[in-house]
């Protein structure tokens, strides 16, 4: 037989897309937050802006000058007055509290310095000068700050200075080593300083006041109390 005419069948298979092809990628980026505490800061609260000199009240009764030497002093307690600490700024809650801080590995140290200017106690009643009841805070009549405090043996404090006219500076109190600062404030541990002042000084014996039976008023040095940091 011959093979024309013959015709053969032809089969072609089509294949469709599957259902499980994979779709685009998918790009997860990775992060967290947390908070930065706060860098330590340190604060000087409470010091002296006005030191107002009052002579010891007898029986309640201030004395009057008669010729006799008197004492007069002032008084500053730690704890509601000079009080130096470390804490965050954004609400440091004075001497109450703190907030929590870091010195992010450099911790300062504090030092308060107390200077005072060159100059007399003069004397003046009414309105005028008195130079013959004016004096000049040496000898017996030197400047003298005496300091207690409620400080950390990380801190020195100046038990006394003997401020004449030669000693116009002094440092209060200071932490003694870079290593006592705490590296990272917690709980209550401030190496908080709280110092308690008296500055007396004595007004002369032996002066005749030119205008006897008036109130007399002195306007001494300055006292200037300053907080610096080192590393």
């Amino acid at each position: 037989m011959g093979l024309a005419g013959l015709s053969l069948p032809v089969v072609i298979a089509a294949t469709s897309a599957s259902a499980d092809a994979s779709p685009d990628p998918t790009v997860a980026t990775t992060g967290t937050s947390i908070v930065a505490q706060e860098t330590c800061t340190w604060y000087m609260l409470g010091a002296p802006s006005a030191i107002n000199l009052l002579p010891t009240a007898v029986g309640g009764v201030l004395p009057e000058y008669e010729g006799s030497p008197i004492t007069v002093s002032a008084a500053f307690a730690g704890e509601t007055d000079l009080n130096v600490f470390s804490s965050g700024a954004a609400d440091y809650r004075g001497r109450d509290g703190f907030t929590p801080c870091t010195f992010y590995s450099t911790p300062t140290i504090p030092m308060v310095t107390v200077s005072i200017t060159e100059s007399a106690f003069v004397a003046s009643a009414g309105g005028d000068v008195d130079s013959g009841m004016s004096f000049w805070p040496d000898g017996a009549s030197k400047l003298m700050v005496n300091t207690t405090s409620a400080c950390g043996e990380v801190w020195n404090v100046a038990p006394e200075e003997d401020l004449g006219i030669a000693d116009l500076s002094f440092q209060l109190m200071k932490m003694l080593d870079v290593d006592d600062v705490d590296d990272r404030v917690e709980g209550v541990v401030t190496n908080r300083c709280a110092a308690n002042l008296n500055i007396n000084t004595i007004i002369p014996g032996g002066r005749t006041p030119g205008f006897a039976g008036q109130t007399y008023s002195w306007s001494g040095p300055t006292f200037t109390t300053a907080l610096s940091v080192s590393y």
